[in-house]
């Protein structure tokens, strides 16, 4: 049995367990043996530099300019930035947080939206991921275990190294980051891992502030989280920061107005005091610096439910529809190509997806639909069907680039390169320095980066690679042979078609863009 089809079976078999009931102990052994028997990759040895992996939600990566970041983009003069970075899809914050800690794709973590359908919680809606109680009672129901495959925090307490998180997003996203809470657990405004450890983080650190756009006294408050506990008294090998804006001020005002450049600036300034911090101390740290995913400003009027109740489907099929996502009863799985014809018809609706038509197709079960394999998206938590908006290239008032046609102001989700290509820099003692690399990279990459430096072995289950080419004594990035590969699919009648374009480095798949059309 492939590593692949391996790390596909553990995914499935947790999935299994968890809708099946399996007692919660004997699942937790199963994975702790899984963890033992999959095997690994080489790490290089051991040293003493740590690792701050860096999250700024939602940001696009035309926002890093001297003029909006002047710290930040000086420090990455001095290591690797990535012009060619990925959010894996969809392009929603929660599912790209445990893609982050994973290195898995959705199809192996099972985290697939940010709104999931856990029928025994919400038989007729969904549950919200934002939420840390909500997503504790989901992992209750999934039988103990948020995410299917190991996280950083606990491959690194394997070997005695500690792990922290801080963040300023929701306490569903910071959940995500540490979902077991090893090592030094997470520090975040509402709560803190380990529990007992909340007096004091409040004592040190003060209350929760109050929310504002831009968000900058959360962002405050985490970084003196990491200032006052983390560094001095955590001390842990790797450390996450997720910083709540861009994004949290562009849904609300949109792209380039003056709140999320406002909170640009600012995130920028907290890490300047983080940089001054690493200076002083004298610590040799690895910072690498991402997103979860772009953003897009938004102008339509894409509503898959509304499509399925003005063509009786809603009352036939009875379907359980969250944004772009349609859960079928069982029974009524034979209706997919149905439905899916329905959407096609609808010149709101962009690219679908469906269930493969066999094993490793690209092509879905119903005609003009891609496979959920073919974006990472094949799991039993997914929908049968995948609806996402279409996209354009016109820029809004203030000059950016990119619009979705899905209502409200700005946003992300959809599968448009403004949504899926983010920031990527990196610079320390262990990367290179004044590079520039086109090399297609994604936020599964992180993780097998990062364990890499860490001198710790890493698991095949991950579907990201290490990225050699950024780090000292690695090849050229111009080395890396890239190659291209577009897909097309169209309905019966011809007059639907969808593109998806993505890129093939060492042997990952890194989607570039999903459109469709209509005759």
């Amino acid at each position: 049995m492939s590593d692949c089809v391996a790390a596909r079976e553990i995914s499935a078999r947790f999935a299994l367990g968890w809708r099946s009931g399996v007692n919660a102990a004997l699942r937790r052994l199963w994975f702790v043996a899984l963890i033992a028997i999959v095997p690994t990759t080489t790490a290089r040895q051991n040293s003493d530099t740590r690792i701050l992996l860096v999250v700024l939600d939602g940001f696009r990566s035309d926002y890093f300019t001297p003029e909006l970041m002047p710290r930040c983009y000086a420090a990455a003069q001095q290591g690797v930035i990535g012009t060619t970075h990925h959010s894996v899809l969809p392009t929603v914050t929660r599912v790209n947080a445990a893609t982050l800690v994973t290195g898995c794709l959705p199809s192996k973590h099972g985290l697939v939206a940010n709104s999931l359908f856990v029928p025994a919680l919400n038989p007729t809606g969904s549950i919200s991921t934002g939420s840390r109680p909500k997503l504790l009672a989901v992992q209750e129901k999934w039988g103990g275990r948020l995410l299917a495959t190991p996280t950083l925090a606990e491959l690194l307490a394997q070997r005695g190294q500690k792990f922290l998180a801080c963040s300023s997003g929701s306490s569903g996203s910071a959940t995500l980051l540490n979902p077991t809470g090893d090592g030094a657990g997470i520090l975040h405004p509402e709560f803190c891992v380990p529990a007992a450890n909340a007096r004091h983080m409040y004592d040190v650190i003060g209350a929760k502030p109050e929310e504002t756009v831009p968000a900058r006294a959360m962002m405050r408050w985490m970084t003196d989280a990491y200032l006052k506990l983390g560094v001095p008294e955590y001390d842990p090998r790797v450390t996450v920061m997720w910083f709540t804006d861009p994004d949290h001020s562009a849904h609300a005002k949109g792209i380039g107005a003056s709140e999320p450049v406002a909170g640009i600036r600012f995130a920028d300034e907290q890490l300047g005091r983080i940089f001054d911090l690493h200076r002083a101390r004298g610590l040799k740290v690895n910072v690498f610096i991402v997103a979860d995913h772009g953003f897009a400003t938004h102008s339509g009027r894409f509503n898959v439910a509304a499509t399925l109740e003005a063509t009786g489907w809603m009352r036939r099929a009875n379907p359980v529809v969250i944004e772009g996502a349609i859960y079928l009863p069982k029974e009524l799985e034979r209706d997919v190509a149905a439905i899916v014809r329905t959407l096609q018809a609808d010149e709101t609706m962009g690219p679908i997806f469906t269930a493969a038509r066999s094993r490793g197709s690209w092509q879905g079960i119903a005609p003009g639909t891609f496979s959920h394999d073919l974006a990472g998206g094949n799991h039993p938590h997914t929908a049968q069907i995948v609806v996402y908006p279409k996209w354009n290239a016109a820029t809004n008032a203030a000059g950016f680039a990119g619009t979705v046609e899905a209502g409200g102001i700005a946003g992300h989700g959809a599968t448009s390169p403004w949504e899926i290509n983010a920031v990527f820099a990196a610079f320390g003692p262990d990367i290179k320095a004044g590079v520039r690399s086109e090399v297609p990279t994604s936020n599964a990459d992180l993780a097998p980066t990062i364990l890499f430096l860490a001198g710790i072995p890493i698991p095949r289950t991950m579907d990201g690679r290490v990225l050699h080419e950024i780090l000292v004594g690695g090849p050229a990035p111009d080395k890396l042979k890239v190659r291209r590969q577009t897909w097309t699919t169209k309905s019966p009648d011809g007059k639907y078609s969808a593109t998806l374009q993505a890129s093939l480095v060492a042997g990952r798949r890194y989607v570039d863009e999903v459109n469709a059309r209509h005759e």
